[in-house]
């Protein structure tokens, strides 16, 4: 998923029930959505080896926005 279908998935749910907004952000731990955790990170830019891959993907170590192509949610 891109950024911009996320962040306008996320701005429709706002839309349809403002009240969203004060809810805490939790993620699914795993693919089966067993265990939860809070959101704790701000979002970040990396690099990512290989995003054909959907499981154990490799960060490269890069500080430069040009040469990223993924963010990290959590």
């Amino acid at each position: 998923m891109k950024l911009k279908e996320y962040l306008e998935e996320l701005n429709q749910i706002v839309s349809d029930y403002p009240e969203v907004l004060e809810f805490e952000v939790i993620y699914s731990h795993d693919d089966e959505g067993n265990e939860f955790q809070k959101v704790n990170n701000s979002p970040t830019f990396t690099k990512v080896s290989n995003l054909e891959d959907h499981r154990d993907l490799e960060l490269e170590d890069e500080e430069d926005l040009k040469n990223c192509n993924a963010v990290i949610v959590n």
